[in-house]
């Protein structure tokens, strides 16, 4: 999420204001009107303090900046709860399985919508990827593709809480685009894909649309494997290396949304070393305690070569449901589906894989 709009109290007016982020949400401009020279500057720490920058040209109070910080709290809450889910379907069994997952997470989140779109323009693309809004067809009709929809829709209603909207769109854009304007219009926190079999897995590598989609989607990217079968998310791995940890981690996202689930984080360092922590990484080491210990994390170090392997044995034995990771920062997406992983780790493709950039 970059740019969003929020009202809030200042003194017996309402005001509006265009918000832009920065930073992780840690700095955040406020425009009452669109370029405003001397916009109002907030900064907001990674434990929720917030910061007073710049009062900007209008006479606000220090109770209204308040109003305006609570007003930005509430529209981040909602977007890193993913009180909105964008679902991505190609109607084949892998979508419709990731669909079925979307909706029951829907629950569990107490999402209030879950929107299911279809890009026929990418039904187009050459199939060689393993990622499921990228159909195997030649042409689609509009009419077809609605109508595929609005049935996926239909089986859903059931699956999702009774306060939960559904939601249906199709259009002839371009994928990720498309994915991008769809977030910022209807401010989903989340997307959902689905993914291929397993004879499709070293598909999955730089270059595919779903790697990409992860590395420029504005919202958290959720891959979920075609045997995923959904169950309550009580614990999670995130999965992290000791490289810029403060510049680098989306916290107040992964900490909302960990929380939204009411569920215990684990965080997991596995690395090649030999031996003892060098003088950066243990400077790495106290950031990364000063950021997640109020989330009261566990936190687990793994020497081991196989990085990929590590992890995600890790996650089995610790009994987790989904696995956190910023695939732009150390290249575990590519690892993961990479066709040198032993044949046991690619048995193991029940792990939903859920993904944040390092850039928002």
């Amino acid at each position: 999420m970059e740019t969003f709009f929020v009202k809030f109290k200042a003194g017996s007016l309402e005001l509006g204001g265009i918000v832009t982020t920065a930073h992780h949400s840690r700095r955040f401009k406020v425009e009452m009107v669109t370029n405003e020279p001397d916009p109002i500057v907030l900064d907001r720490s990674v434990n929720g303090i917030w910061k007073l920058v710049e009062r900007g040209q209008r006479k606000l109070s220090d109770a209204d900046f308040e109003a305006l910080e609570a007003a930005i709290e509430e529209q981040l809450y909602k977007f890193y709860a993913a009180k909105h889910i964008l679902v991505l379907t190609d109607f084949s069994e892998a979508a419709d399985n990731a669909a079925t997952y979307a909706a029951l997470l829907s629950r569990q989140l107490k999402s209030t919508k879950l929107v299911l779109y279809h890009s026929y323009e990418s039904i187009l693309m050459p199939s060689t990827t393993g990622f499921a809004p990228v159909g195997p067809g030649f042409t689609e009709s509009e009419a077809g593709s609605l109508e595929k929809i609005t049935a996926i829709k239909e089986r859903l209603v059931e699956q999702v809480l009774p306060e939960t909207k559904i939601e249906v769109r199709n259009d002839d854009r371009t994928l990720v685009p498309a994915v991008n304007i769809l977030v910022q219009q209807l401010r989903t926190g989340l997307v959902v894909v689905g993914m291929r079999g397993k004879s499709k897995l070293e598909r999955l590598i730089v270059g595919s649309n779903t790697l990409d989609l992860a590395k420029s989607c504005l919202a958290p990217l959720l891959v979920v494997p075609p045997e995923a079968v959904f169950q309550k998310i009580e614990r999670v791995v995130f999965a992290c290396d000791l490289k810029e940890v403060y510049d680098l981690t989306p916290v107040h996202a992964i900490k909302t949304f960990v929380n939204a689930l009411q569920a215990k984080l684990l965080i997991l360092n596995v690395d090649r070393r030999n031996g003892d922590f060098e003088p950066d990484e243990l400077k790495q080491l106290r950031l990364l305690h000063e950021l997640w210990d109020e989330q009261q994390a566990e936190y687990h170090y793994i020497p081991d070569d196989n990085v990929t392997a590590a992890i995600i044995d890790f996650a089995d034995k610790k009994g987790a449901q989904l696995l956190i990771t910023i695939p732009k920062v150390y290249g575990f997406l590519e690892g993961f589906f990479h066709q040198s992983v032993t044949n046991s780790l690619a048995n193991r493709t029940h792990l939903p894989l859920m993904m944040f950039r390092d850039d928002i």
